[in-house]
């Protein structure tokens, strides 16, 4: 086997190019765009806060989108002094970056003064004296006398002088801090600690703190600044602020799409600078003596179809976590094999390598990515251990732009390679730990994995065995790099992904977003052919194709993703306005209908006497006493009864006159009459403060037990609803006890001239039973029934109960739908997810449970 010398990196010495400065200089300027991209993200969190919040708070919430802007362009500015190496380049940037900088001391000083209860006066007083220091520093900027051209040179930059203009602003905060905010937090410690999350605290503080940490470079002193990472107590405090209004991580990610917009936020900015990054930064030298053919094509495929495959699943149904996770995957995928291809061309080492550390920050998530999406194709929850893989993933994100990634490169034939360092070999060992663990999770609960969910794991799988193959090379041994064929286990696993989710968009939505991604792919195509004979002169035939190919496919991508981001709304307000159309439609039918029915005064009374017969028996049991004159006793094996009775109903009643005791009882049980309907069941009767109801008659279903749940959970709710206005306004209220029970009954119709329709069993007592020993604001179900539900919903045991001639009764209360079937954090309205499995049990099919995690 052929052996290949180890070729070490190194910075060239003497004066280098603009164009080189800024490869060189990518590692320390990047943190700054982490933290300006999260001051903008958190600034828009902010403002919509701001827009919703009452008029006490509007203020605090516009400081702090201002606060979030000025110290996300702190970030912006040190990456500047990091990567331009021209001072009037430079100081012209910060002169226009100081404008949205400047803002960043009053603004904080207003939030410290809110967060001690406006108590301390002196940080409001404070923070207009930062607001003149702010217009003395546009004064400065205005006139061009904001930052002078001396600059200090470090390792990490240039940082130029502020003039007498700046460094007022620049003395201001960091003594405002050090004199009021820490002996005004230290004083109103415990109001602070009790209005508002320690978090909010500890990041304000850790704001001003980093802040400070940027005086050393600025008076000379060689120490790296700390406002690259203000991103760390941005976090923090936007979770102080926001943790218990709309900044739920699963709502902003998944319900609120929050995930699909910026995935396709990240992979614009990506494809754009791919895009044109290879037209304005390749020369026709870079083809030359390169390995570009055939060595390049498979990680082309594998990168443009990993990122088509996720604009696809991600698109298909945003609000889906699978369906991000899977996206998120094939991104990340995609981000390992673009290093790839530079690799391949005949370009700078530096521009190599710092493409390959930019792609690793991202990159060393995918485990903790992967193994995500494995347990939430499998339906469990992530496991403990899931933690120490996320710790190995961040230590590894943060090492990737440092030396440790990659210390110099092999020049094999069919591309260079990096050799792996500390931090590449960490990235590998936590991706074999993942590996080895979903192995080992998939082995244990084969027996109740579906088909499409093997699919998911064994791309996993197949993925992670590639990567680790990658190491080889790395370390010297000449062996092609088959992780560059990663589109293999990308396309195997977008197919098992949209195999196992269901596709949410609406058959307009396809055909307008599919309608408007074929005209942008025409006028690119057409684009293309016209670009192809300028470049055709200064390349050859393959090379043409191969540049052009790489210029116009980010382009396409991109065309498909900004058309799944605008088109979507859009469609969706289509089909809204459809269905308006069609409702309108239906009113328009139905006046005529009426119109009709008015003609015809027979008719209209024929109608009328249905209609109270049916308000009075369910339809089938009216249309059999119609037809026949009398209706037939009927057994059915599996109909659910429930039981509700008030609590201190006597009590309560006894301070009420009788108006009011019959509005209020009239009130409960209406409310009582649309909650079954809306849930299948049947009203049978009420028996002073009694309400009893049935399901799964006189239609049989197996639903029934499920259906007398989701019942009992909307009644107990608008119950505690009621005692909490009634509590409010200090006035009496009900509690009340619910009672169900699953079993054989026989229903039928009594009497001639009132009719009932009513059942009889021991049915009926039992549930009678699980209703009077229960709880008040509790469900109390039978074991029969929770054995019906328990996949559904959140049970507890809670003992037994004497039953007449039944011995001993278990029971159990019922709390609440299981997250994975629920749309709200309380658990009582069902998603799409348990609709689908509702719908498949209501149609006959037999359900193969899980075991919970």
């Amino acid at each position: 086997m052929d052996s290949y010398s180890l070729i070490y990196f190194e910075k060239p010495k003497g004066v280098i190019s603009n164009w080189e400065y800024f490869w060189y200089q990518i590692p320390y300027g990047a943190p700054g765009i982490l933290t300006f991209v999260v001051g903008l993200f958190l600034s828009y969190f902010a403002f919509q806060k701001f827009r919703k919040s009452k008029e006490d708070n509007r203020y605090f919430h516009l400081n702090l989108t201002i606060s979030f802007i000025s110290f996300g362009c702190v970030g912006l500015v040190l990456t500047t002094r990091a990567w331009i190496q021209d001072v009037e380049t430079l100081v012209l940037w910060n002169d226009l970056l100081y404008f949205l900088v400047a803002p960043l001391a009053p603004t904080a000083f207003y939030l410290a003064y809110h967060m001690t209860g406006k108590q301390s006066k002196l940080l409001l007083y404070y923070s207009y004296v930062c607001w003149f220091a702010s217009f003395v520093l546009y004064l400065g900027v205005i006139l061009g006398k904001g930052f002078e051209t001396t600059v200090f040179e470090f390792p990490f930059g240039k940082y130029p002088r502020g003039s007498a203009f700046v460094r007022p602003w620049g003395i201001l905060a960091p003594l405002g801090y050090f004199l009021l905010i820490l002996p005004s937090f230290i004083k109103h410690y415990q109001y602070i600690r009790k209005h508002y999350h320690l978090t909010l605290f500890h990041g304000v503080n850790l704001l001003f703190l980093l802040t400070t940490l940027n005086a050393p470079s600025i008076l000379g002193f060689k120490v790296y600044p700390g406002g690259f990472f203000l991103f760390i107590p941005m976090l923090l405090v936007a979770y102080g602020v926001f943790r218990s209004d709309f900044f739920d991580v699963n709502e902003l990610l998944f319900q609120k799409n929050g995930m699909f917009y910026f995935l396709f936020a990240l992979l614009s900015f990506v494809l754009i600078f791919i895009s044109f990054g290879v037209s304005f930064g390749l020369s026709p030298n870079a083809y030359e003596s390169a390995k570009w053919y055939p060595w390049g094509i498979p990680p082309v495929i594998s990168v443009f179809g990993a990122v088509f495959l996720s604009i696809i699943v991600a698109g298909a149904n945003p609000s889906a976590r699978i369906n991000q996770l899977c996206a998120f995957a094939l991104i990340l995928t995609g981000f390992y094999v673009i290093q790839s291809v530079p690799l391949k061309l005949n370009i700078s080492y530096v521009v190599q390598l710092r493409i390959s550390q930019m792609t690793f920050v991202a990159f060393a998530f995918a485990p903790s990515i992967m193994v995500r999406l494995v347990f939430e194709a499998i339906g469990q929850k992530s496991p403990v251990w899931l933690q120490g893989i996320d710790f190995l993933c961040i230590t590894a994100a943060i090492l990737a732009p440092s030396p440790y990634l990659f210390v110099g490169y092999f020049d094999y034939p069919w591309s260079r390679v990096h050799h792996g360092g500390p931090a590449e070999l960490l990235v590998g060992a936590n991706g074999a730990i993942a590996l080895v663990l979903v192995l080992f999770t998939f082995i244990r609960n084969k027996g109740y994995i579906n088909f499409a969910s093997k699919w998911i794991i064994g791309s996993f799988l197949l993925s992670a065995l590639l990567l680790l193959a990658a190491l080889l090379p790395s370390h010297g041994i000449p062996i092609y790099p088959i992780a560059d064929f990663q589109f293999i286990p990308a396309f195997l696993l977008g197919y098992a992904v949209l195999r196992h989710g269901a596709l949410s968009l609406e058959g307009r939505t396809i055909q307008l977003s599919q309608r408007l991604a074929n005209l942008g792919l025409i006028t690119m195509a057409i684009a293309a052919i016209l670009y192809f004979p300028l470049i055709r002169e200064q390349y050859g035939v393959g090379e043409s194709a191969f540049h052009l190919t790489m210029i116009v496919l980010p382009l396409v991508l991109f065309n498909y993703l900004v058309v799944y981001i605008m088109s979507r709304p859009l469609a969706e307000e289509l089909d809204i306005s459809y269905f308006l159309l069609d409702l309108e439609k239906q009113k328009a039918d139905e006046e005529r209908e009426k119109a009709l029915i008015a003609q015809d005064k027979a008719e209209e009374a024929r109608e009328e006497s249905e209609k109270l017969l049916l308000n009075i028996l369910p339809y089938k049991v009216a249309q059999e006493l119609k037809t026949k004159g009398s209706v037939n006793p009927v057994r059915f094996e599996n109909a659910t009864v429930l039981f509700t009775d008030f609590k201190g109903f006597t009590k309560v009643a006894e301070g009420m006159d009788e108006q009011s005791l019959i509005e209020e009882l009239d009130a409960c049980f209406t409310q009582f009459d649309e909650i079954i309907l809306r849930n299948n069941l049947e009203k049978l009767k009420t028996i002073g403060d009694s309400y009893m109801c049935a399901g799964g008659l006189p239609v049989e279903n197996r639903t029934s037990a499920i259906d007398a749940c989701l019942a009992a959970l909307e009644i107990q709710s608008f119950m505690n609803q009621l005692k909490e206005i009634k509590s409010a306004l200090n006035l009496p209220f009900w509690e009340l006890r619910l009672g169900i029970h699953t079993g054989p009954v026989v229903a039928g119709v009594v009497g001639r001239f009132k009719f009932a329709y009513d059942i009889w069993g021991d049915t009926v007592n039992t549930a009678s039973r699980m209703e009077s020993g229960g709880e008040t604001g509790k469900i109390n179900v039978s074991k029969d029934t929770y054995e019906l539900v328990k996949y559904f919903f959140e049970t507890e045991y809670r003992g037994k109960i004497h039953g007449k001639n039944k011995g001993d009764l278990d029971m159990y209360f019922v709390h609440r739908l299981r997250p994975r079937y629920s749309q709200d954090p309380d658990g009582k309205a069902p998603n799409q997810y348990f609709r689908e499995v509702y719908a498949r049990i209501s149609r006959g099919a037999n359900i193969r449970w899980k075991k919970e995690s």
